[in-house]
């Protein structure tokens, strides 16, 4: 008779955890374990609850340390020491109303790129406590809207971003670059230059997508949450050059741990975004001046698409539209895109040349139609 193994049963193992950003995982627990223990705990006792030896242990308090004010206290002449957050940092905490509470639930869908990553664990702990006090009783309030009822207000006030990348295989990498972004850490990456579609790239840029990319390291400034995915804004220490980055293009991304940077006192993210355009910035700009019919005038004048935006209303209800954008493709890209969703009902009298892209791509719309 074949004998079958013992089948042992999955526990975890104690010491140091695998992975790139499990020790920022296990720090972040820790700080939740102490945070729960006023009175404080000893090595043994966060030994046991992380999973780990004491030696790891020292090791994270070391590092909670720099960010946290932490004392080591004994209980009694002899005894072992209890570790815990000082009172003082404690008392670092603020009100919250419900009503307050439920709108920063209504944007917690703005995330959701970010799913399956250390830093969106930090985030949902957050949210997690805030769903607390929108969920508390009710009670009497001279703030007006703050007397609300639960009645599954949370279910019914949302926002809804873009519908987001999915980066569920790539967590490490969306923890790695937010790692060097928040310690200002030297990040090497491979990047990817272009990535148009199949029918505006030439044969070679096609060719070169199955490739890793150039490498390149950068010290990363800013990171966007943009039309539902991610935008680093990073010097390119080779290149020289500050550009925004497509995290879509980035790979192989890895923090210095001996590299640091300083953030430059003139960088200002501002200066980057776009609005509805996009993260960039360029030497040159270029003002657009697009005229709109007056049968959908109403839904111009409602959004306000870029932050340098005017509008002039025609007597016979027709709306011009100026606004100055970086002259770099991607936003000129996204511009004609916004464009071509209003057919007919739009029409671009400055600069030319995205005027007669524009007409070139209804063009090869119309011809699609009628053969």
């Amino acid at each position: 008779m074949s004998l079958r193994p013992i089948v042992r049963p999955k526990t975890p193992r104690l010491g140091r955890p695998s992975g790139n950003f499990t020790q920022h995982r296990r720090i972040d627990l820790l700080r939740e374990k102490l945070e729960a223990h006023s009175a404080g705990l000893t090595l043994s006792d966060i030994a046991l609850m992380l999973r780990v030896t004491e030696r790891s242990v020292r090791r994270y308090l070391r590092e909670l340390s720099r960010v946290t004010e932490l004392e080591s206290i004994a209980v009694r002449p002899g005894a072992v020491h209890l570790w815990r957050i000082k009172p003082s940092e404690r008392g670092r905490t603020f009100a919250l109303r419900r009503t307050q509470a439920y709108a920063l639930l209504a944007a917690r869908r703005v995330f959701d790129v970010l799913k399956g990553s250390a830093l969106f664990d930090e985030i949902d702990v957050v949210l997690r406590e805030i769903e607390q006090v929108a969920h508390r009783p009710a009670a009497r309030s001279a703030v007006r809207a703050e007397g609300l009822g639960d009645v599954r207000l949370k279910e019914r006030f949302a926002y809804i971003p873009p519908v987001a990348r999915a980066y569920a295989g790539r967590t490490d990498d969306v923890d790695e670059v937010f790692r060097a972004l928040s310690e200002l850490r030297l990040l090497r990456f491979r990047y990817r230059e272009d990535e148009r579609s199949d029918g505006d790239a030439p044969r070679d840029a096609r060719e070169n997508r199955d490739r890793p990319g150039a490498r390149i390291a950068a010290h990363p400034y800013a990171l966007v949450l943009h039309g539902g995915a991610i935008t680093c804004i990073a010097h390119d220490v080779g290149g020289r050059i500050t550009r925004a980055f497509s995290f879509d293009r980035m790979s192989e991304l890895s923090a210095s741990e001996a590299d640091r940077f300083d953030l430059p006192l003139e960088f200002a993210m501002e200066e980057w975004l776009h609005g509805d355009f996009g993260v960039a910035q360029s030497a040159r700009s270029v003002k657009l001046l697009i005229e709109f019919d007056a049968r959908i005038s109403e839904s111009v004048r409602a959004r306000r698409v870029h932050p340098t935006q005017k509008l002039a209303v025609a007597a016979d209800g027709r709306v011009r539209a100026s606004l100055t954008v970086p002259d770099t493709p991607e936003v000129l890209d996204r511009v004609r895109t916004w464009v071509l969703g209003f057919g007919s009902a739009a029409i671009v009298l400055e600069p030319r040349a995205l005027a007669d892209g524009v007409a070139d791509e209804l063009r090869r719309a119309a011809k699609r139609y009628h053969g």
